[in-house]
C-alpha cells in the first residue's frame, strides 16, 4: 500500500507543478464539502450508538472538518487530514487520518463510542478513496497543520467550525 500511497502523492505533486503558472502557488480551493468521501453518509446521518454527522466542511488549512452530535448534547470536531507515515488518529485509511480535535495531546483514551464512530466513518472513506486524488493536494498531515496554522489549531477543540475567527 505504501507505493499506491507514493504513486498517488506524487502524481498529485506532478499535476500541480505543471499547473503552477495557472495557479501562481495558490493551492486549490473547494467550496464545497466533498460529501461524496462519505457516501452514502450524509449530513443528519445517524452514525449509530447515538451519534449523527451534523456537518461536513469543505477542505480548509489542510483537512476536512467533520461536526458530530451525540443525543446526549456531546459535540465532536474530527479533522480529516492527510496521513503521512503511521496513524495519528483513532482511526485511519491508506490516505487519511482522522483526528479527533479534543484539545488533548492524542495519550488519553476518548470515549469509546465516538472512538467506534469514528472507526466506523473511516471504514465509509476507505470504500469511495478511488476518487481522493483531486481531493489530496489540498490535505496536510496533522503535524503540519500544526505548525503552519498554530493558532486555529491551538483553538481547534472548542469551535467546530474551522477557519473561525481567532479572539486576541
Amino acid at each position: 500500500m505504501e507505493s499506491r500511497r507514493a504513486f498517488l502523492k506524487s502524481t498529485v505533486f506532478g499535476l500541480a507543478v505543471t499547473s503552477l503558472p495557472t495557479l501562481a502557488f495558490a493551492a486549490p480551493t473547494q467550496k464545497e464539502a466533498p460529501t461524496w468521501l462519505l457516501a452514502p453518509v450524509q449530513p443528519g446521518s445517524d452514525l449509530g450508538l447515538g451519534w449523527t454527522l451534523l456537518k461536513m466542511h469543505p477542505p480548509l488549512e489542510g483537512a476536512v472538518t467533520l461536526n458530530l452530535l451525540h443525543n446526549d448534547g456531546r459535540r465532536a470536531r474530527v479533522d480529516l487530514a492527510l496521513r503521512d507515515g503511521a496513524a495519528k488518529g483513532p482511526a485511519s485509511t491508506d490516505y487519511v487520518d482522522f483526528i479527533v480535535m479534543d484539545g488533548g495531546d492524542g495519550k488519553q483514551p476518548m470515549a469509546e463510542d465516538l472512538g467506534r464512530v469514528v472507526r466506523r466513518l473511516a471504514k465509509v472513506v476507505e470504500q469511495n478513496e478511488a476518487q481522493l486524488p483531486e481531493l489530496l493536494s489540498q490535505l496536510e498531515a496533522h503535524a503540519d497543520r500544526v505548525w503552519r496554522h498554530p493558532a486555529s489549531m491551538e483553538v481547534a477543540s472548542t469551535q467546530l467550525q474551522p477557519g473561525a475567527p481567532v479572539a486576541a
